[in-house]
């Protein structure tokens, strides 16, 4: 709809809103009670609805939350309604006067609808919940709220990021969380002549004997490439799903890794240059010899 299919209400319309001669103080009393009738019936409303929701187990608490929500709505809209034909409104203007202030109000304030949708598609998606650790472009930390216009959450360094809901409805989303379990990589070099069974044996009993290690599945040596100066190895090994117990996780297991290969001869290799001045034989031709 174009703004010149808004329907404007005319001056005979306006008039003819509110028939103000056949209306007592009575009348303006009872559709401000109406009202205030209307608001705690909502409130009411919202809480029970929440509660029997969470009685139901396929219902997830966002879900619950936006439901409610939708209930304490309705119940105001009708109240308003209803206050409105006690004040004996004419309801085809009145609802041409709504329907034009609703249109100014979208157009308007565009972006504030697509992140008010957007929050509503986020609390009705098991994409992720609240206390959920999830990864965006826009930050990484915990869920703590999905409101009408933002998701909130908290990063490992305590701040307080409100990420835009349709940021996070268009951009990528990883959840940290919803497996509860989470895989991460140490990349070992070893140096051309090591023992490649012995070094694989030993990470992976390194791996294992961290308490951050999760057993099953156990850790994982595999050799991944023959590098320029070394055989480069990748330990695998699974650790619990935060973004602190990785970093904790891969702490230990470089700690027991460094030990153990320490303790049986295993060598890190590491680039190295020879440097030539001009000066006794090329070193080329050494080696070559």
């Amino acid at each position: 709809m174009t703004w010149a299919q808004v329907p404007i209400p005319t001056t005979e319309d306006l008039e003819n809103f509110v028939n103000a001669d056949q209306l007592t103080a009575w009348d303006f009393v009872w559709a401000v009670l109406v009202i205030v009738i209307a608001v705690v019936l909502a409130r009411l409303v919202r809480r029970g609805s929440r509660r029997i929701l969470r009685r139901i187990p396929q219902t997830s608490k966002e879900a619950s939350l936006l439901i409610s929500r939708a209930a304490g709505w309705i119940v105001i809209v009708i109240g308003v309604i209803y206050s409105m034909t006690v004040l004996g409104i004419d309801m085809v203007p009145a609802l041409m006067v709504i329907l034009a202030v609703a249109i100014v109000v979208f157009f308007a304030g565009r972006r504030l609808m697509d992140n008010f949708s957007s929050g509503l598609v986020l609390q009705g998606s098991p994409m992720f919940y609240v206390g959920d650790q999830i990864v965006t472009p826009a930050g990484t930390g915990i869920v703590k709220e999905i409101t009408g216009r933002t998701v909130v959450i908290e990063s490992i360094d305590g701040e307080t990021i409100h990420i835009p809901n349709k940021t996070v409805i268009d951009r990528p989303v990883v959840n940290l969380t919803n497996l509860g379990t989470r895989r991460s990589t140490l990349r070992v070099s070893v140096r051309y002549g090591t023992d490649l069974e012995l070094a694989r044996d030993v990470l992976e009993r390194a791996a294992a004997s961290c308490s951050t290690t999760h057993p099953d599945p156990p850790p994982e040596a595999l050799i991944s490439e023959f590098g320029e100066n070394a055989v480069q190895i990748q330990l695998r090994f699974w650790h619990d799903p935060l973004i602190l117990d990785e970093y904790r996780a891969t702490d230990a297991v470089a700690r027991a890794v460094a030990t153990a290969i320490a303790e049986r001869g295993i060598r890190i290799a590491f680039p190295q240059r020879t440097l030539w001045f001009g000066e006794g034989n090329d070193p080329r031709e050494t080696s070559e010899g």
